[in-house]
C-alpha cells in the first residue's frame, strides 16, 4: 500500500530554496563569458587597436554589468550559512560601477561589515526601489541599530501603490511581474527574519524601512 502521507510545514521548510539556487546559477554561468569579454577588452586595450572613446564606452558596459551581477547574486542568490560577510567597501564598489551611467546616485552610508542575510535585505530594497526611480534620483542607504533606511530624493517617482503596501501583508500581488520579483522576495524573506517593513512616499520623497 502506498504511503499517502502529505507533505508538512517543517518538510517545507527543510527544503532548498529553489529560486535563490537558480538565481546563483544563473549568476554564476553569466561570470564566465563577461569575465572572457572582460579579457578581450584588456588585450585591445594593451595592443591599442581600437579608439580609446570606444573602449571606454565598452569598459563602462562591461563594469556595470559584473557589477550588476555581483549585485543579484547577493539579491537574489543562495548564501551557505558559512558565508563570509559582506564589507561596505564591497557594496560601495558593486553600486558604484552599476549606477555610474545612470540618473540614479546611490550613497551607502553604512561602514560595517554585514551577513549574507542582512545585505540581501539591502539589496532586495535597493531593487524595488529602481522600479520607483526610472527617471533617476538620488537614494541614501543606512543602517541603524534595527533596520535599513533607505531615503529617495527625485524630481519625479513612480509609485504603484498596491505593490508597495505589499511589501508589509504576508502575500504579494496576483499580477506581479517578473520586473518586481524582488517584492515577493522581500516580502518573504522579511517577514522570514522577523523584520518589519514600512514605507512612506509622495511625488518626489520615498522611504523604505526593512
Amino acid at each position: 500500500m502506498k504511503d499517502t502521507k502529505e507533505p508538512s510545514a517543517s518538510d517545507a521548510a527543510d527544503e532548498p530554496d529553489l529560486v535563490a539556487l537558480l538565481g546563483s546559477r544563473l549568476c554564476h554561468d553569466l561570470v564566465s563569458p563577461i569575465g572572457a569579454i572582460g579579457n578581450g577588452l584588456e588585450l585591445l586595450e594593451m595592443s591599442g587597436a581600437a579608439g580609446g572613446d570606444e573602449i571606454g564606452l565598452i569598459r563602462s558596459a562591461l563594469d556595470a554589468a559584473v557589477a550588476r551581477i555581483r549585485f543579484f547574486r547577493l539579491a537574489f542568490g543562495a548564501a551557505a550559512p558559512s558565508a563570509k560577510p559582506i564589507s561596505a567597501r564591497e557594496m560601495r564598489e558593486i553600486v558604484g560601477a552599476m549606477y555610474a551611467q545612470t540618473r540614479t546616485t546611490v550613497l551607502w552610508r553604512d561602514e560595517a561589515e554585514r551577513s549574507r542575510d542582512e545585505m540581501r535585505l539591502a539589496c532586495l530594497a535597493l531593487n524595488c526601489i529602481e522600479v520607483a526611480t526610472p527617471w533617476g534620483g538620488k537614494v541614501e542607504v543606512i543602517r541603524n541599530e534595527a533596520a535599513w533606511v533607505l531615503h529617495v530624493d527625485a524630481e519625479r517617482l513612480k509609485i504603484d501603490e498596491p505593490l508597495w503596501q505589499s511589501l508589509g501583508k504576508a502575500g504579494v500581488p496576483s499580477d506581479l511581474k517578473g520586473s518586481e520579483v524582488q517584492f515577493g522576495i522581500l516580502s518573504k524573506l522579511s517577514r522570514a527574519l522577523r523584520r518589519p517593513v514600512s514605507v512612506s512616499a509622495d511625488a518626489r520623497h520615498l522611504s523604505l524601512i526593512v
